[in-house]
């Protein structure tokens, strides 16, 4: 009786739809047939609509629930228990792994004809009240079902584009808005888009912010980095790409989110995609190749587009494509020369480009006008120390960053664009340019521009890389000319060396005997290129002491053929080349013919840095008729005075010969000292007769 008077207090629709639910699952065709019942008696009946479609989902009727669904949010658009459905359907959709439910709602949704799914996104969307999730929540619509793309695509990138001005983030363009439009929506747009009702104007500004994201997200600091000049690198195992990224921090992104898999890969994909929609002339299946295909297929694409007729289009391909592959080359050539742009924490040393002291400019440092014009036509060649892991790939990536850098500057109309391209660059940026710019300056022989970049550098670098730039001031100002301040700035390095590691650093290491070997060993592969070399060198106390040595006595032998010439400049180079010997005893044979044209030479320093055999017995040689009887005063003061008291007593010269040729006796025969030990004397207690050869 209870339950007569209940049903009687129902709505007739209400107890249609009970009769319907009262069936089990396993009759659905009893509760169809009610519903059927119910529909014709209640066609406008938003409940007797909503349980059909209850029922067909049961049943995993795809088409039938899609057609139901349509119709309902055609004639009841404004029931809440709809959207809610609606929106549980779509949130199926974000759903990175679907069980049999959620893959169920997938394929009802794809069911629907695009135009119902549209306004379906649009209604949703409208209840989300951030624009940032509403773009997500289109992005992953667009991803499932790329037919709406076309429609949707355009669209949503300029709503990011707004969003992200209207944010006050556009200066920092890492930023969730940036990633999300040039990391997920580009890519799709220029895809999967068709055809695009955008003009080209609007293609490249997109690529622009495309360029600017990436740069600033690979080059800026991994948290906890320093800035010091201590931090060094991270390692590339593939030895043809910038570093590997460090996770970053993206405002508005989850910790998943915040991750930028292979960016370079992105920004490469992104250049390639833009291409083909502004007809550059492109590979049709150049995206399924590997990236150093890209790489290789860009620059000669560059090649081209710089050879055919300036227009307007060949110009930008050449700006973007020239920007991509400049930034990309300098990023791998930085991240790997100068270690604290990295941010990472490790114990490896900063890389140094120095003009090589075999080189013309060094070796004379003032060849004729004519010859040094030609010497400047050609690209100098740079001796990699052998300690340097993946030089090959560090050398290909500078040379190409010089290309480009030199392309991109080759005309008003490009280095306008380019520099306005890098205005937007992050600080971190500008600093990588700055240390590339220096080693390019060098690479050219603009030796003038290089130290205006070292100097900016310098004033806040500490350390390992305080060092390289001082090392690089030094050699510019050699070149120059500025032998005072270059051989000042070298030994302050070599102090700072000797300070820190004492006598377990080698000044005559082997490392100076292979970088010799090495560039040896180019200059005959490149005998017909009579040119200049730079070295490329670990900034180590194992490979900086040598070459300090070889730059103080290629400083002091620029005095050779000069009026400035002195006995104490001969002796210091005989002292230096000791280290090196034999490998410098065509130098030692100059200084000896010098030394029998003068017939006299006084250093009485001599025997406390002398002990070389072979120099000794050759001034041993001076002293005889044969040797062209030179008038030698190398004897220590002490000595001196007892043999002048001796030519009052004993004769004229008598006494002098004899302790002279006691003194080489006693020098050869003694047990060496070592030349590490002897040199690093020297450099400390004669520092400054050093500094006043070159006053």
């Amino acid at each position: 009786m209870a339950s007569v008077v209940a049903n009687s207090e129902l709505s007739d629709v209400d107890w249609l739809v009970m009769r319907a639910r009262s069936f089990p699952k396993t009759d659905p065709y009893s509760a169809k047939a009610w519903l059927i019942t119910a529909k014709s008696l209640f066609p406008q009946s938003f409940v007797i609509q909503f349980e059909f479609y209850i029922v067909e989902k049961a049943a995993k009727n795809v088409e039938e629930a899609a057609r139901i669904l349509q119709d309902m949010l055609q004639n009841f658009p404004n029931e809440q228990a709809l959207w809610t459905e609606v929106q549980s359907i779509l949130e199926s959709l974000q759903r990175e792994s679907q069980d049999q439910k959620y893959s169920f709602l997938t394929d009802l949704f794809a069911a629907i004809p695009t135009s119902t799914q549209c306004g379906m996104l649009a209604q949703v969307s409208k209840t989300i009240p951030d624009v940032f999730e509403r773009c997500q929540l289109l992005l992953v619509v667009m991803r499932k079902f790329p037919n709406l793309v076309p429609e949707h695509g355009i669209k949503l990138m300029e709503t990011l584009v707004q969003e992200e001005i209207k944010s006050g983030v556009v200066n920092n363009p890492v930023n969730c808005y940036r990633k999300l439009l040039v990391c997920d929506v580009m890519p799709l747009v220029l895809e999967k888009g068709g055809h695009l009702e955008v003009n080209m104007f609007q293609l490249y500004l997109w690529l622009q912010r495309a360029i600017e994201f990436y740069v600033s997200y690979i080059s800026q600091p991994a948290p906890g980095s320093s800035s010091s000049g201590e931090t060094p690198t991270t390692s590339d195992t593939e030895g043809s790409r910038p570093s590997p990224v460090k996770s970053r921090s993206l405002s508005g992104l989850s910790e998943g989110e915040m991750q930028v898999p292979d960016p370079w890969g992105n920004l490469l994909k992104l250049l390639l995609l833009t291409g083909h929609r502004l007809n550059w002339d492109i590979e049709q299946n150049i995206l399924s190749r590997p990236k150093e295909y890209q790489i290789a297929s860009l620059q000669h694409q560059l090649t081209r587009a710089k050879a055919s007729n300036a227009c307007e289009t060949n110009m930008k391909q050449i700006l973007h494509t020239g920007m991509v592959l400049f930034v990309y080359s300098m990023m791998h050539y930085v991240n790997h020369v100068q270690v604290d742009v990295a941010g990472a924490n490790s114990h490896q040393s900063p890389v140094v480009l120095l003009e090589a002291l075999s080189s013309p400019y060094t070796e004379r440092l003032s060849p004729p006008k004519a010859k040094k014009s030609k010497l400047e036509k050609s690209a100098p060649v740079i001796v990699p120390s052998t300690a340097i892991n993946a030089s090959a790939s560090i050398l290909q990536s500078f040379e190409m960053a010089v290309k480009c850098f030199e392309l991109l500057n080759s005309t008003e109309e490009l280095k306008y664009e380019f520099y306005q391209l890098c205005q937007k660059w992050r600080k971190e940026t500008h600093t990588m340019m700055s240390y590339f710019q220096a080693d390019m300056n060098i690479y050219q022989g603009n030796y003038g521009e290089a130290i205006t970049h070292l100097q900016a550098l310098v004033g806040t670098a500490s350390g390992k890389t305080a060092m390289k730039l001082n090392l690089q001031l030094a050699s510019c100002q050699l070149c120059l000319k500025q032998y005072s301040k270059a051989c000042q700035l070298v030994l302050e390095q070599v102090e700072t060396i000797l300070a820190q590691s004492g006598a377990s650093v080698p000044l005559c290491s082997t490392a100076a005997e292979d970088s010799g070997d090495a560039e040896e060993c180019i200059s005959d592969s490149h005998s017909s290129l009579s040119g200049r070399r730079l070295r490329l060198m670990q900034c180590t106390g194992a490979e900086v002491l040598p070459f300090c040595l070889q730059f103080l006595t290629a400083s002091l032998r620029t005095k050779m053929s000069t009026y400035q010439l002195t006995d104490s400049i001969l002796a210091h180079m005989i002292i230096l080349l000791q280290c090196d010997w034999p490998q410098q005893e065509a130098l030692f044979n100059e200084i000896i013919s010098t030394i029998q044209k003068q017939g006299t030479f006084t250093y009485n320093a001599f025997f406390y840095y002398v002990h070389q055999v072979d120099i000794l017995e050759e001034f041993a040689f001076l002293d005889t008729p044969e040797g062209g009887k030179v008038n030698l005063d190398i004897m220590p003061i002490s000595t001196k005075a007892l043999a002048q008291q001796r030519t009052v007593t004993r004769g004229v010269n008598k006494g002098v010969k004899e302790d002279f040729k006691a003194a080489l006796e006693k020098q050869v025969g003694r047990v060496p000292e070592s030349s590490d030990v002897l040199i690093k004397r020297f450099l400390q207690d004669e520092r400054e007769e050093l500094l006043k050869s070159f006053v």
